[in-house]
């Protein structure tokens, strides 16, 4: 907690304030006083000991005029979680091809296949035989 925090005016410089603390983690309300500004404000000095987070009230007494400061707490920026997601690589798979091989035991055979063959039917043609009705022979 060894922050601090310069409290100062452009217009005021040099000039008497009265200064109220109002810390944004309590309800109570801190008088720092009559003090001449830039005012170094250490807000480890008080008991029990504060941060510098809260609201400032700033009165300057010669001319009745309030100014406020304000130092907001600072947010926790969220950091990116990187969340891996897998990613599936394909699996080559091998498909096996049967090759044929070639055994040179077996001989290979032939198949027989009928074929039809057109067959002629002979036609029986008569020949006229010369009849011979002479006794002594014909020639």
């Amino acid at each position: 907690m060894s922050q601090n925090v310069i409290i100062n005016s452009v217009n005021n410089d040099g000039e008497v304030a009265q200064i109220l603390f109002k810390p944004d983690n309590s309800i109570a309300v801190v008088n720092l006083g009559n003090v001449i500004l830039p005012y170094l404000f250490n807000p480890s000095i008080l008991v029990p000991p504060k941060e510098i987070y809260g609201v400032y009230t700033i009165l300057i007494l010669d001319d009745d005029c309030s100014y406020y400061l304000t130092i907001p707490r600072p947010t926790a920026t969220p950091t990116p979680t990187v969340t891996t997601t897998k990613t599936q690589t394909p699996t080559v798979t091998l498909t096996v091809t049967p090759t044929p091989t070639f055994n040179p035991c077996k001989v290979p055979t032939q198949t027989p296949t009928t074929t039809q063959t057109p067959t002629q039917t002979p036609t029986t043609t008569q020949t006229p035989t010369l009849s011979c009705t002479n006794p002594c022979g014909c020639n």
